[in-house]
């Protein structure tokens, strides 16, 4: 019987046959022989990087070192112990060597550890890299489910038609306002025509303040001082003198928000005691300014009259002071004779 026995356990006794034990001894003192002649080999020295780990790592790493030296010497072949029993028949080999005890596990020195620590401690560790957000949600759904490319251009066009409308909006208001003035000069422009030259003995004074109220600058200075008093001189000295005029057409010219420019077309009708003349479709020119927020008729000219020869004429139309001229008369010819 022999007995192997294995480092840190307890001792595990093999049986082996009588008749195996001398064959095992006589094979095992040639190699007990061949081991003592040969040198012992230098023992290596093998140093093991260490990595920093937690204390319950370090634990689990201990424990399988410790199960790693356990099982080297369990590997070895068994030594029978009947060479110790005959040592007479071969005196001359010698007891093969005991085997040198298995060195603890070599640990680095503690200041080459604690350099390791700190160098590891001072390195700063490289944070992985964050993928972006359009990477990390390639099918993230963008507004009102769409992609972030299409509520882009959705919300650029929605921009500008925006800006589309505001401007349209913007320009019609203008267009508006322009259009509301412009209205505001032909109502003005063709209610002057209608009382420019429209007085007869009866209604001359009402007529006169009517037309007052549509002048404003020199033309009213004007009024007032020549036509006010000849007019009512007239109308004393011609009782039956009567003025019509009736605004046909108006042509509004140019408005700038201050000053405008118009153009009346007139039917004017003249009658006396002997007689009456009418002058249809008479232009006068008008030149308008807002005064006070109204828009009132500055200027007059009649057809083919401006600032340069005005003073040539009369600023309205001549009142006839002497009545019209008359008519020729419709001569009688005598009945043609056979």
């Amino acid at each position: 019987m022999t007995a192997k026995t294995t480092k840190g356990g307890s001792d595990e006794v093999e049986a082996v046959p009588a008749e195996e034990a001398p064959e095992r001894t006589e094979a095992a003192e040639p190699e007990a022989a061949e081991r003592a002649a040969r040198p012992a080999a230098r023992r290596k020295r093998r140093v093991r990087v260490i990595e920093v780990i937690d204390d319950e790592d370090l634990d689990e790493v201990l424990e399988a070192l410790d199960a790693e030296d356990e099982e080297a010497p369990d590997e070895a072949p068994a030594r029978p112990a009947g060479a110790a029993a005959k040592p007479a028949a071969k005196p001359a080999a010698k007891a093969p060597a005991k085997p040198k005890p298995r060195p603890a596990r070599l640990e680095p020195p503690e200041d080459e550890v604690e350099e390791e620590a700190e160098e590891e401690a001072e390195t700063p560790k490289k944070a992985p890299a964050r993928p972006s957000a359009a990477a990390s949600s390639p099918d993230r759904p963008g507004i009102f489910g769409l992609g972030m490319v299409q509520a882009v251009v959705v919300v650029v066009l929605v921009a500008l038609l925006a800006s589309l409308a505001i401007w349209q909006w913007t320009s019609a208001s203008s267009l508006s306002s322009e259009q509301d003035e412009r209205d505001a000069v032909s109502k003005v422009a063709s209610a002057y025509g209608d009382v420019a030259l429209n007085y007869n003995a009866q209604n001359y004074q009402t007529q006169m303040d009517k037309a007052q109220k549509l002048m404003g600058g020199d033309l009213l200075e004007s009024f007032k001082s020549t036509t006010l008093p000849s007019l009512g001189a007239t109308f004393k000295n011609n009782p039956e003198l009567s003025l019509t005029s009736k605004t046909n057409q108006v042509f509004v010219g140019s408005v700038d928000g201050r000053f405008a420019t118009a153009v009346v077309m007139v039917d004017i009708d003249v009658r006396t005691k002997d007689g009456s003349t009418a002058a249809p479709a008479t232009l006068l020119r008008l030149a308008l300014a807002k005064i006070d927020g109204k828009w009132k008729v500055t200027r007059q000219y009649a057809s083919g009259v401006n600032d340069q020869n005005q003073n040539q004429q009369n600023q309205l139309p001549a009142v006839p002071g002497g009545g019209a001229s008359k008519s020729p008369a419709a001569e009688k010819t005598g009945k043609p004779k056979n």
